[in-house]
């Protein structure tokens, strides 16, 4: 992932929308006078007048049918068959504002009863304006699609700056403090009792912490490494709580030809171990298998009185990582007697 950052000067919208509608009300006047020949200055001015509501009506049942359409295609917003379907639509509800606008302003206002629709004039009137409506179409599209673009753009930058603030997080919190202090402190124990284990204590150590610091830069591992580290970090909690706390794996897929974002075990299994009680008698099972392209991890449920205080690095954590390269999600079952993660699986 590159640290470019993608900035984006939003363009007024409204100011060049404006601008069009002006530029037509001041056109279509001149044309309508040109083509029958009336060029005088009371039919310009009715003209003036009348074609920026005509315009504006046009523009806003544009504007509302795009909106629309939106709402109800998110996700294929940028499909061009949706402008097959839009442009009917906004020519149907135009042509009803044209007639609205003609018979209940127009004729009012120039105090005659109605205008007859089966004329030559009426005709081009309504021609005309549809076309200017497929021109305001044009433009009202090309607005929309330049501002769904900065939209995703700025999705990708904000998903950018996330995942840069949720490595920074996930590495400070993984190379925990605690978990430190409480490995040297059992290993302190173990060199006076068991050379032999406090060796093979310092190998497990010195892997897991190798893994930390190598994948700091990764969005995906295989399962064959998170595995591997998982054994060194769960070599180190069974020295640390002993039979407190049990593993089981239950791994049936080609662990070398699927990925998911580094330190997911470790994280899940942190806190099985932060949350819940356990005793010989009662011991934490944590067990970690394949089911189908998932991973399902899943301990039982013995909840401590006084949870520790949260590292800041869950499940959103994982989440947010899993965004950054696929759509697929993660799914969390909690109840009385259990805790269950299934994380899918991304093929190599």
């Amino acid at each position: 992932m590159n640290n470019l950052s993608l900035s984006y000067k939003p363009v007024s919208t409204l100011k060049l929308t404006l601008i069009v509608m002006l530029s037509i009300s001041i056109v279509f006047p001149l044309l309508f006078a040109y083509i029958n020949d009336e060029m005088t200055r009371q039919i310009l001015l009715r003209e003036l007048f009348f074609t920026p509501l005509r315009i504006g009506g046009i523009t806003i049942i544009a504007y509302a049918v795009i909106q629309v359409i939106n709402f109800f295609i998110k996700g294929y917003q940028t499909n061009p068959i949706r402008y097959f379907l839009e442009l009917p639509v906004i020519w149907f509800f135009t042509y009803w504002w044209l007639i609205f606008v003609v018979q209940k302003i127009e004729a009012p206002v120039r105090h005659v009863e109605s205008f007859p629709t089966d004329t030559w004039v009426f005709r081009q009137y309504i021609g005309l304006f549809m076309i200017a409506t497929v021109f305001i179409f044009v433009f009202q599209s090309g607005l929309n699609f330049y501002k769904l673009a900065q939209q995703k753009a700025a999705q990708a930058e904000q998903l950018q700056k996330e995942f840069a603030q949720v490595r920074l997080q996930a590495l400070r919190s993984q190379v925990n403090p605690h978990f430190l202090f409480n490995s040297l402190s059992v290993l302190s124990s173990l060199v006076h009792v068991n050379a032999e284990l406090s060796e093979r204590f310092i190998i497990q150590l010195s892997r897991a912490y190798r893994y930390i610091l190598d994948q700091k830069e990764l969005e995906l591992v295989t399962l064959k490494k998170e595995l591997e580290f998982l054994d060194a970090y769960f070599f180190l909690l069974q020295i640390r709580f002993e039979q407190k706390v049990q593993l089981i794996r239950e791994i049936n897929i080609d662990i070398e030809n699927y990925k998911l974002p580094p330190l997911t075990l470790q994280l899940l299994i942190e806190n099985a171990v932060k949350h819940n009680k356990m005793s010989a008698s009662h011991p934490l099972t944590i067990t970690v298998k394949t089911v189908e392209e998932n991973l399902v991890v899943e301990n039982n449920i013995n909840t401590r009185d006084q949870n520790e205080t949260s590292t800041g690095i869950g499940l959103e954590n994982i989440r947010s990582r899993y965004a950054m390269v696929t759509d697929k999600k993660i799914i969390i079952e909690k109840t009385d007697d259990y805790f269950r993660a299934t994380i899918p699986l991304l093929k190599s």
